[in-house]
């Protein structure tokens, strides 16, 4: 992955048509843009199909982009819609942005059997307290970058966070042991 500098002199050159500095990008930015996409849906063969369609979003509307060096906070934004329609598809009538989707079963929603403990808790979480652990721990975005690409505002993030944190907490509650001998 490049630094943010070099990631805007290849969103410049992709912006002007060069279709190799775009590959370059999908190729840096694919793994991103699955394992979001996958932590939204729960389910990793549609996360790359919704990651195509990122990509083909993303070079349709790069000129859009303003600021070059805001494009993974921009591809993240792309990502974390096209991954809330993929649900409502998935779950006619229901209302999914801004919402929590906690009523949407666990059991429609199962990782993989290798994913793991953690895996499997956040896979319990409401969609925006996932999405926001992702992000900020996983995708190491600040908390500003994470509140815009989920659309919260700047001084709620924290709040969000700490919320989000001790959902996954209860959670894994009585299971430190288990989750400790994963990462280890």
């Amino acid at each position: 992955m490049r630094d943010a500098d070099g990631v805007a002199d290849v969103v410049d050159r992709a912006k002007a048509g060069d279709r190799q500095a775009f590959d370059s990008l999908v190729r840096d930015f694919a793994g991103f843009v699955h394992a979001l996409a996958r932590r939204t849906v729960g389910d990793p063969d549609e996360a790359c199909d919704i990651a195509q369609e990122v990509f083909v979003k993303a070079w349709l509307n790069l000129g859009l982009l303003r600021e070059s060096g805001r494009f993974p906070s921009w591809l993240a934004s792309i990502t974390r819609r096209a991954a809330i329609d993929h649900l409502r598809k998935r779950i006619p009538g229901q209302v999914l942005e801004g919402e929590d989707i906690e009523g949407y079963g666990a059991e429609d929603r199962r990782p993989d059997p290798g994913s793991g403990l953690l895996e499997t808790a956040l896979s319990r979480l409401p969609e925006r307290d996932r999405s926001l652990l992702t992000l900020v721990y996983f995708r190491e975005m600040t908390h500003a970058e994470a509140g815009e690409v989920l659309g919260i505002p700047g001084k709620n993030v924290r709040v969000y966070l700490l919320r989000a944190r001790r959902r996954l907490r209860e959670i894994l509650e009585g299971r430190e042991n288990e989750l400790v001998q994963q990462i280890c």
